[in-house]
C-alpha cells in the first residue's frame, strides 16, 4: 500500500510509511542511503509488509539486512496504538476523527495517522487524513 500522499516514484527512491512501519515494528533504523541500496524487489516486499494486518518480523529483519550502507540502529519498536492518541484528534480538527473511526481503520493506517501527528507534520497529517477517511468511509 502506497498513498498518494507519499508522493513515491517507480523505485521507491523515497521510503513509503508502509515501509517506515515494517521497520518501526522491528525496531530498525535504515538511513535513506542504506534503503536506497535493497533492489527494486525488496522495497516492493518491505511495503506489502508493512501493509499487512500483523507485520511478518522475521521477513522484515531479512530484508534490512540486506541493506548496504551504514548499519540500521536499533530503536525501541513502534507500533500503531489500539486507542485514538491524545491530542490527535484535536490537531486534526475541525475534521473529525473519533474511537469508531479509529477502530474501522486499518493498521497502517492507523500507524501513519499516529506517526505524522507525533512528528508534528501537520501538512502531511492532514493530507494523510483526507485520503485514509475519505477511502474508509
Amino acid at each position: 500500500m502506497i498513498y498518494v500522499f507519499d508522493e513515491a516514484d517507480a523505485e521507491l527512491t523515497l521510503m513509503p510509511m508502509a515501509s517506515r512501519r515494517a521497520l518501526d515494528a522491528v525496531g530498525a533504523k535504515l538511513s535513506l542511503a542504506s534503503y536506497q541500496t535493497l533492489v527494486i524487489e525488496d522495497r516492493r516486499e518491505l511495503v506489502r509488509l508493512g501493509a499487512e494486518a500483523q507485520v511478518n518480523l522475521g521477513a522484515v529483519r531479512l530484508l534490512v539486512g540486506r541493506a548496504g550502507g551504514p548499519p540500521s540502529r536499533d530503536v525501541p519498536p513502534v507500533l500503531e496504538p489500539a486507542a485514538l492518541p491524545e491530542g490527535l484528534a484535536a490537531a486534526l480538527a475541525p475534521r473529525a476523527l473519533d474511537a469508531v473511526l479509529w477502530s474501522q481503520l486499518t493498521g497502517l493506517d492507523r500507524y501513519v495517522l499516529d506517526k505524522l501527528h507525533r512528528a508534528g507534520k501537520t501538512e502531511r497529517l492532514q493530507a494523510a487524513f483526507e485520503e485514509i477517511v475519505e477511502r474508509a468511509r
